[in-house]
C-alpha cells in the first residue's frame, strides 16, 4: 500500500508539472510556429523556441517546488555547492566522451575529415545558446523534476532507471524503432541520472549533456539524436558500418557511443563526487 501511494504521489505531481509547462509554453510556441511555417526550422527560430522552452519549464518548476512540494526552488538542483567542480567535470566527461568517439571512428576510417570553408563565431554562438537552453530544458524536466519526484518516494536506483526510460521516450520519434539507438539513449539517461544522484545538483548533468551535444553538433557538424543541429559546416562525415557509426541516427546510435557511455558511467561512479553515501527517499 505504501508503494502504491508513493507511485501515485510521484505520478500526479509529474502530470501536473507537465500540464503546467504545456500551458505556459504553448502560447509562445504554437502561434509563432504557425506564423513562421517552413521557416520554423531556421537557426533564429530554433533559438527562440529553445529559450522560451527553458524559461517556461523553469517557471513551471518554480511553481511546483514552491506551492506543491513546499520546498525551495534551488533544491531542484541549483544549489551553490561545488558549482565550478561539477561544471568542469561535466564538461570534461561530455567533451571527452565525444572526442574519444570521433577519434575511434576516425582511426578506423569511418569518420572522414570534411573540408570546412569557414567557421563563423556569429553562427556558432546562437547555435550554442540554443543547445544550452535545450539541455537545461531536458535536465530540469527529466532529472530536475521527474527523477526527483520518483526518488523522493522510491529511492535513487528506481529514480535513475525510470528517468532514463523517460529520457529514451523523449527521443522516440527520432529512434524510429531502432534497437541500438534506444539502448544508447537509455544508457545516456542512466549516465545523466547518476550524475544527478551522486551530486544532488543539476550542474554536472547539464554540463555533461551540453559538452557532448555541443561538440557533436554545432562544432563538428554531426547529427545529434537523428537531428541536424549544426552551425552551417561539417568537420567530419561518418562513413562505415551503421552498427558502429550509428547510421542516419548519428554517432549516438552506434556501438562506439555505447562503449564511451559505459566509460562515462564508470568514471562517474569512480570519481569522488558523491555528497553522501545514501540518498534518502524522503530527503527532497
Amino acid at each position: 500500500m505504501k508503494l502504491i501511494k508513493g507511485i501515485w504521489s510521484a505520478t500526479w505531481k509529474i502530470a501536473v508539472f507537465l500540464t503546467l509547462w504545456g500551458v505556459l509554453y504553448a502560447p509562445l510556441l504554437v502561434p509563432v510556429a504557425n506564423r513562421l511555417g517552413q521557416n520554423a526550422g531556421s537557426s533564429l527560430a530554433r533559438l527562440y523556441f529553445e529559450i522560451t522552452a527553458a524559461i517556461t519549464i523553469l517557471l513551471a518548476a518554480w511553481v511546483m517546488t514552491r506551492f506543491i512540494d513546499k520546498r525551495s526552488f534551488v533544491s531542484l538542483g541549483f544549489m551553490r555547492g561545488n558549482i565550478v567542480r561539477d561544471v568542469v567535470v561535466g564538461l570534461g566527461i561530455g567533451l571527452g566522451m565525444m572526442a574519444v568517439s570521433v577519434v575511434v571512428l576516425w582511426s578506423f576510417g569511418w569518420a572522414v575529415p570534411h573540408a570546412v570553408v569557414a567557421v563563423s563565431w556569429f553562427a556558432l554562438f546562437p547555435t550554442g545558446v540554443a543547445m544550452l537552453a535545450n539541455t537545461v530544458t531536458q535536465e530540469v524536466l527529466v532529472r530536475g523534476y521527474i527523477q526527483q519526484a520518483i526518488q523522493a518516494q522510491s529511492g535513487s536506483v528506481l529514480g535513475v532507471i525510470l528517468s532514463a526510460v523517460v529520457f529514451t521516450l523523449l527521443h522516440i520519434g527520432a529512434i524510429k524503432g531502432a534497437v541500438l539507438p534506444a539502448v544508447n539513449l537509455f544508457a545516456a539517461g542512466i549516465l545523466l541520472g547518476i550524475a544527478y544522484a551522486v551530486t544532488k545538483n543539476l550542474w554536472l548533468p547539464i554540463a555533461l549533456h551540453f559538452g557532448w551535444n555541443f561538440l557533436q553538433g554545432p562544432v563538428l557538424g554531426l547529427t545529434v539524436s537523428g537531428q541536424s543541429v549544426d552551425s552551417g559546416w561539417r568537420v567530419f562525415r561518418l562513413e562505415g558500418p551503421p552498427i558502429f557509426t550509428g547510421g542516419a541516427f548519428g554517432l549516438e546510435g552506434g556501438l562506439v557511443a555505447t562503449a564511451t557511455t559505459v566509460f562515462g558511467i564508470s568514471a562517474l561512479l569512480l570519481l569522488p563526487l558523491r555528497e553522501v553515501n545514501v540518498v534518502s527517499p524522503h530527503q527532497i
